[in-house]
């Protein structure tokens, strides 16, 4: 007797065996198919108890990194800002209170990313994840970001390549996170010396269609084949995060890949040329 779990879907059979085998009656077969109905819902119920609890354990650890990674920058931020009050009454140099001010200024902004993928990551968990639309000038965003990073990652160089204008009808505070995301990226895997860090914008033509073309480029160890195509999977983590030290939560290419996604656009990652990682993106010109 065929088990079925109540989708229809099949996933056993229940069998008996009779050493004088007879011919069954209607009532045998009722009595064999209604165990096997009983059957098929226990093993059902313990399947989907089997994956709640499964959920609940990714989720307790999801909440447990999460807060690690939160609250770590916080706390260089208040230590920080401890150290800049006495300086302040010290009446330290210029220069000391300034290199003060640019941690934590660094430290902020990891905080920054951190809450808003976790908010993200809850809106689309949810399905309340929405777009705010409106005209949205690319190239403005891009040069937003790339003078955050030139402050707070001096050592490391930017070069920005794009028209002068590049206006489209966007979810503005998004798409900043989608840049500010990939630029953050770069700036943790690729070390200064290894190159700069580009970033391309251009309008191109897909299957006839008018798109704009987003890239952000680095020259650091890059990714292995099989990574490839796993980095914007949630909460995935490059084996070469953990061997440089990077922390993280696996959100950040995660929200870019679902923002994108919700504008129309597509998003992937390549190989650098002759290393590092591309992560290109395209999204609907109108």
């Amino acid at each position: 007797m065929p088990l079925h779990r109540r989708d229809g879907t099949y996933f056993g059979t229940l069998c008996a065996l009779d050493p004088l085998p007879h011919e069954l009656s209607d009532d045998d077969v009722a009595i064999f198919e209604l165990l096997s109905g009983l059957i098929a819902y226990e093993m059902e119920s313990e399947e989907r108890r089997l994956r709640q609890e499964a959920a609940v354990r990714n989720l307790e650890d999801f909440v447990a990194v999460a807060s690690h990674d939160l609250r770590q920058p916080l706390t260089i931020m208040y230590g920080w800002a401890q150290l800049l009050v006495s300086r302040v009454k010290r009446g330290d140099s210029t220069q000391n209170l300034t290199e003060i001010a640019e941690t934590m200024l660094l430290s902020a902004r990891d905080a920054i990313l951190l809450s808003d993928a976790l908010l993200d990551t809850a809106s689309i968990d949810t399905g309340s994840f929405t777009l705010d639309t409106g005209p949205t000038d690319l190239v403005g965003i891009v040069d937003g970001a790339v003078s955050e990073l030139r402050v707070i990652a001096s050592e490391h160089e930017f070069v920005v390549e794009s028209p002068s204008e590049l206006v489209i009808q966007a979810d503005e505070s998004r798409l900043g996170r989608v840049i500010r995301n990939l630029l953050d990226n770069a700036v943790k895997y690729a070390p200064a010396e290894s190159g700069p860090i580009t970033v391309q914008l251009a309008e191109i033509t897909c299957s006839g269609e008018a798109r704009v073309s987003i890239s952000v480029c680095d020259c650091g160890g890059g990714v292995n084949d099989d990574e490839l195509g796993h980095l914007f999977d949630r909460q995935y983590r490059a084996p070469a995060a953990s061997s440089l030290g990077v922390r993280g939560t696996g959100l950040g290419l995660y929200v870019v890949r679902q923002i994108v996604e919700a504008h129309g656009g597509t998003v992937w990652a390549e190989h650098g040329q002759p290393s590092g990682l591309c992560v290109r993106l395209t999204l609907p010109r109108f």
